[in-house]
């Protein structure tokens, strides 16, 4: 059985503002229609994001990317999660692995953006490790320690992984519960779209963005919003036509709803309709939808009739993200002679409404920081906030009871 790396922060102890937030949060769990918002503070204060740090990243699955984002051997990426920089690889035995990007010699970053190599060769002084982390070349170092030694002790840490409909997962804990077993609905209604066979375009990065990471979740995942501020370009799949799933405790990987078209094949673009040719195994009905999903906490994706678009959601501080934005769809769309200008379409149509979503997200963000802004109840439209709520409080909850208890606020 593989061994696998463990690097979460170490514990802190539950501050008093962070303990009065944890007491505040029964009012928030709970259906749409007594729930109330989380705190403003659960978005803005840096203690609180410390803690969401340990008590969501640390501990619960991270989507990285696609596996076809590392189709051949030797293929990786490098990825940055909450300041812990990893690589994502496919190794000669065609196994996906994530290692630490850290040189272990005097903790040198390894690795470009993305390509292929047969070896990860540490620029400043020539450490060289094989795809499975693997320490292969350490120069000038036998008069401290024998090779032999060094190489038994100096492999780059691997973390443990699981890969959900082609999507690679890292748990830095390595004790979190399986992933797939959790998504058991999700899994059927997405099926059709195959998307462990889809292929990903390189996905385009989207740096700077200021506002709290869970407010990407929640702007996606509800409808309410879609008649105001998309008014006109989202009238095709009109908030009327949701269909929401209740919440099930014991298949919570994922907060997810549907939406109806107002004609087949519609798209995320400014004519309203997919671009490429549909996916080959969808009915008309789910050709005449879209399936909005957050795998939580980072994984947002919609599945459409032609594409799956999607959002790997990169926390930096309580104010700020970065967005990782792919597009799957098939080899043979891929193929076509016009694939170029079709992505390019896709990714511009995602973009228009991003845009919109960017303006209210920053405008959310600065509201939040206000000494009077408010909590307050949802819209049955925002049934999935709710559910949204209860993932995320379960787990701030199972997180704390580990943890000391309160300081004394004179003590902060």
């Amino acid at each position: 059985m593989a061994t696998f790396a463990k690097a979460t922060l170490p514990d802190m102890p539950l501050s008093g503002t962070v303990q009065r937030l944890l007491d505040s949060l029964a009012a928030s769990q709970g259906d749409v229609s007594t729930a109330l918002s989380l705190p403003p503070e659960c978005y803005t204060s840096p203690e609180w994001f410390e803690f969401e740090k340990r008590a969501i990243f640390d501990r619960d699955w991270i989507a990285l990317g696609h596996h076809s984002d590392v189709a051949d051997p030797g293929d990786y990426f490098t990825i940055e999660v909450l300041g812990e920089p990893l690589i994502v690889v496919r190794g000669k035995d065609e196994e996906i692995r994530v290692l630490s990007a850290v040189c272990r010699h005097r903790g040198h970053l390894l690795g470009e953006k993305r390509g292929n190599t047969a070896s990860f060769t540490c620029p400043f002084h020539a450490w060289s490790y094989d795809l499975e982390g693997g320490l292969i070349s350490a120069p000038e170092m036998s008069g401290t320690l024998p090779f032999a030694e060094l190489r038994r002790t100096a492999c780059l840490p691997s973390f443990r992984i699981e890969i959900w409909n082609g999507f690679i997962f890292v748990n830095l804990s390595g004790e979190a519960q399986p992933l797939a077993p959790r998504l058991t609905r999700l899994d059927a209604l997405i099926a059709n779209h195959e998307m462990s066979e889809l292929a990903s375009i390189v996905p385009v990065e989207w740096a700077g963005n200021k506002w709290n990471w869970k407010f990407m979740q929640e702007n996606a995942l509800e409808p309410y919003h879609t008649h105001y501020l998309h008014a006109g370009i989202h009238d095709f799949a009109p908030s009327s036509n949701t269909r929401f799933t209740e919440w099930d405790e014991g298949d919570d990987g994922a907060v997810f709803r549907e939406v109806d078209f107002t004609h087949i094949d519609g798209g995320f673009n400014i004519a309203n309709k997919a671009l490429f040719p549909p996916l080959p195994n969808l009915t008309d009905a789910e050709r005449s939808r879209v399936v909005f999903a957050g795998v939580m906490p980072n994984l947002f994706l919609g599945a459409q009739a032609d594409v799956v678009f999607y959002y790997i959601i990169l926390p930096i501080a309580p104010g700020e993200i970065t967005l990782r934005v792919g597009v799957l769809t098939s080899y043979d769309n891929l193929a076509l002679p016009t694939a170029g200008l079709l992505l390019k379409g896709t990714i511009d149509g995602v973009a228009i409404y991003n845009e919109q979503d960017t303006a209210a997200n920053m405008a959310t963000y600065k509201g939040m920081n206000s000494r009077v802004a408010p909590r307050s109840r949802w819209a049955p439209n925002e049934k999935t906030l709710a559910q949204l709520n209860n993932w995320l409080i379960k787990r701030y909850k199972e997180y704390a009871a580990t943890l000391h208890a309160p300081l004394a606020e004179a003590a902060e």
